[in-house]
């Protein structure tokens, strides 16, 4: 099976607006998506996709709540726990992922002004990007907000 990879480098570290863009075109594509982030940070992630968009929210659900016969997105800490049977699979903030066998995407979010993040993601890149069966691809944030491929591992 084909796995795809896109890295998103963030200018700043807010991870939940773009988490948000993502979660968007995930419903829009009528997939399901399972966003892994620490545990300390889960019920922000929530609050943001009840509240930042003035004309809608995007529905979900996280921990022990008992919704996932009809939540699209699922916020969890562990890898495991993906109770949605999601497709594809979102990493925030330094989450990692051993096994992604289960997922079609993985879409990596992390933060390019910490060294240490930045380090991990080249790590993962040239794991993931070295089997031919990956499809690997690196969108770099502007100074506006938008995004640009700046990479790919797919022959031209």
């Amino acid at each position: 099976m084909l796995h795809q990879f896109d890295f998103y480098h963030l200018r700043d570290g807010d991870f939940a607006k773009p988490a948000l863009l993502i979660a968007e075109k995930v419903l829009v594509n009528s997939a399901k998506l399972l966003i892994l982030a620490p545990k300390n940070k889960l019920s922000d992630l929530s609050v943001r996709f009840w509240s930042d968009k003035t004309d809608s929210f995007i529905a979900h659900g996280m921990d022990v709540e008992d919704v996932s016969d009809f939540a699209p997105i699922w916020l969890s800490s562990n890898a495991g726990d993906n109770p949605i049977s999601a497709d594809y699979v979102m990493l925030t903030d330094g989450t990692s992922l051993e096994d992604f066998s289960a997922f079609k995407r993985v879409f990596n979010l992390f933060d390019g002004s910490s060294q240490i993040a930045t380090e991990q993601a080249r790590m993962q890149w040239r794991n993931w990007s070295s089997h031919p069966e990956h499809l690997c691809r690196y969108f770099t944030q502007s100074h506006t907000g938008g995004w640009q491929q700046t990479a790919s591992n797919a022959e031209e």
